[in-house]
């Protein structure tokens, strides 16, 4: 297969720690199992990433849900002090490397408008040649409008595009849309998935 774009999730993948050790540590914290924190958690996720709630009044509704809103003051304090916008220099540089390669790259998160602005603030879109953020688009992955737009942003065919995100969630419309999904769970294993694509880096 000839690609021709290589896409990247924001949060587990560019910065922050992958979604899997994210909700194992969330989940211990509350005392609920990972499959009613994962339904819960999704049921409502879209509404924080479209701008209709808070992180904040998010996290309040899952504590709800979940019967734990005894907890959300430890849950918020938690969130808070996670490395969520440390940025992995790894994954950066090689999205540079990607780029001089002749790869287009893009950016495509589930996110709000207030990450939409740190992206551009801080100088993390001038490695993209595309960055799309749920919040500003409408919709939120793993929905089909949302990589449709970024696949058109990025002017390819679905078919050239490899995007890498760390939740399965996320890449659930992956043979619907036609892009070659890629699930991230460190950087070495990330080169591998590459390298046995022939990405070129």
């Amino acid at each position: 297969m000839n690609f021709k774009a290589i896409g990247f999730d924001y949060g587990g993948v560019i910065a922050g720690i992958p979604g899997p050790e994210f909700n194992k540590r969330v989940t211990q914290l509350l005392g609920v199992d990972q499959k009613t924190f994962h339904d819960v958690y999704f049921e409502f996720n879209h509404l924080m990433n479209n701008n209709i709630l808070s992180w904040r009044d998010f996290w309040k509704k899952v504590a709800e849900e979940l019967g734990v809103s005894d907890k959300y003051d430890g849950l918020i304090k938690f969130i808070e002090e996670l490395p969520r916008h440390e940025i992995n220099d790894q994954v950066v540089i090689l999205v540079d490397k990607l780029r001089a390669s002749g790869y287009k790259t893009g950016l495509l998160s589930n996110n709000d408008i207030a990450a939409a602005n740190r992206f551009r603030e801080s100088g993390l879109t001038n490695h993209f040649d595309t960055v799309v953020v749920s919040a500003e688009i409408g919709y939120s992955k793993p929905h089909p409008k949302a990589f449709e737009i970024f696949i058109k942003q990025l002017d390819v065919m679905a078919n050239e595009l490899v995007y890498i995100d760390d939740t399965e969630k996320s890449l659930a419309t992956a043979k619907e849309i036609g892009y070659h999904p890629v699930l991230f769970t460190n950087y070495d294993s990330l080169l591998h998935d590459l390298g046995v694509l022939r990405i070129k880096i």
